[in-house]
């Protein structure tokens, strides 16, 4: 990097131009001399930096930031909290089932049964007419049920431990698309920044040539038309330097935005496109897309399909479960007998619980059937984007390739067009050379400068792409 793209990339006076210029007309700001201008706009930022606390920000320290504060990623970790209570659920239904119960009835009116009456020495063929139980009746108990085999239970059991790992790959996902989305923005504000830095050093070049110039016409020895040629350029150049506070301070939100950030926080960027630079050695360049986290969650969710389709084919089997109960009942005609302990009588049970599913009107098949084709999709959707991440990784692979190729020409432009700048600018000072020729080499100077700038920005955007095609991006945070 040369001596004066170190210069425009200091950061000194390119991180709060925008707040002062844009807090007048740039009407206003023409009827003062450009020089003491750009003085009083370097002094002025100075000092409002020294005094506005900002908070420092790498690119490793903003997609810290993102996934620890992202919404996305946090709904993704309650996921996760989520999938472990199911997981619970679905184990308990295999473990004992126990269970108390406790009732007492007051029968108001008693049911009257009919039997023949010659069963109680009437005459047959007639009816008599008894009345069975006690007004009063309480029971109190304990139930036990166990599940012995469920072929289902099982199934469902295996579907909630990999709907666990659905959600574990889910909240991987989620860091990817956030940190993707943090890094491509916070190198486009740098790009910006940058563009604001040659923007500035420029407008102070053809600043101190305007105060020049307008000495040379005082003094007779330059033409009206030069100097407001060069007025032009200044105008033009403040415009630019406007309209780029406003992108920056636009990319700015929607960098804090994504991060999950106080929108009314002063942040700096401290990583440059040039430093730091990601790792672009060849193994970046091999393709990994195979093992990103959206392919490895279209393979969850076929071997969940699949699970679902075990579990209803399961339902032909046989379930097997063991119960047994035990109840202490009471009976009597009044509440007052409740102690007399002829009244009180117990039992109990145990038993085999065997159930033989024969018809459930196609209930089972037509599910397993829903499954199989809900898997079919999920593979024709695995296929398509495995398609759409080789091509991803192609293009970013390409388009890498593109911008180092170009990076020698356009820092080999930029020196001769820096060159023929300086050159045109002392032969213009000289009286040789035209303002129209050394506004000319000035803007082919600037657009030089600019397109090494845009050349770097989009070496790092291609190696974010890159990462991200071939889900690496994880590893901007863990330090891998």
């Amino acid at each position: 990097m040369g001596k004066d793209q170190a210069n425009y990339s200091n950061g000194v006076a390119s991180f709060s131009v925008r707040t002062l210029i844009r807090k007048e007309p740039l009407s206003d700001f023409m009827k003062l001399p450009m020089k003491p201008l750009i003085d009083c706009i370097l002094i002025t930022i100075f000092f409002l930096n020294t005094g506005i606390a900002q908070t420092p920000l790498s690119l490793k320290a903003a997609l810290q930031y993102t996934v620890e504060n992202n919404a996305q990623v946090q709904k993704a970790e309650i996921d996760i909290k989520y999938g472990k209570s199911t997981l619970k659920e679905a184990v308990s239904a295999g473990l004992p089932q126990i269970s108390a119960n406790a009732t007492m009835l007051n029968n108001l009116a008693l049911r009257t049964s009919l039997i023949p009456a010659e069963f109680v020495g009437g005459s047959p063929g007639e009816f008599a007419q008894l009345q069975f139980g006690t007004n009063w009746n309480g029971n109190a108990g304990v139930q036990f049920d166990q599940m012995i085999f469920n072929k289902q239970w099982l199934l469902a059991l295996e579907g909630s431990k990999k709907l666990n790992d659905f959600y574990d790959i889910s909240l991987v996902k989620s860091k990817e698309e956030v940190i993707y989305e943090t890094a491509k923005l916070y190198y486009q504000i740098q790009l910006t920044e940058t563009q604001r830095g040659i923007l500035i050093a420029n407008l102070e070049k053809v600043n101190g040539l305007h105060a020049l110039t307008d000495r040379q016409y005082q003094e007779g020895f330059a033409k009206r038309i030069d100097v407001d040629r060069l007025k032009v350029q200044q105008s033009n150049l403040l415009t630019q330097l406007n309209n780029l506070n406003l992108q920056i301070e636009q990319l700015e939100q929607a960098l804090k935005f994504a991060m999950q950030m106080p929108l009314d926080t002063e942040i700096e960027l401290t990583d440059t496109i040039a430093l730091n630079p990601l790792d672009s050695n060849i193994s970046l360049l091999q393709p990994a897309y195979q093992t990103r986290p959206t392919l490895t969650l279209l393979q969850v969710q076929q071997d969940l399909y699949d699970l679902d389709y075990r579990r209803w084919r399961a339902g032909h089997f046989p379930t097997v479960s063991l119960f047994g109960n035990y109840t202490y009942e009471w009976q009597a005609n009044s509440l007052g007998e409740f102690t007399e302990g002829i009244r009180w009588t117990d039992f109990s049970q145990l038993g085999l619980y065997i159930n033989f599913p024969i018809f459930d009107g196609l209930l089972k098949k037509s599910r397993m059937e829903m499954a199989a084709y809900n898997k079919l999709k999920v593979a024709k959707d695995f296929d398509y984007t495995l398609l759409g991440f080789q091509l991803q990784h192609q293009n970013a692979v390409s388009s890498l390739e593109l911008n180092r190729n170009n990076l020698q020409a356009v820092i080999e432009t930029r020196a001769v067009a820096e060159d023929v700048y300086r050159i045109t600018e002392k032969r213009y000072k000289e009286g040789i050379a035209p303002i129209t020729e050394l506004l000319d080499a000035e803007s082919s100077m600037r657009e030089a400068q600019s397109n090494y700038i845009t050349t770097l920005a989009q070496i790092k955007l291609a190696e974010i792409d890159l990462m991200h095609a071939n889900g690496k991006l994880i590893q901007l945070i863990e330090g891998q």
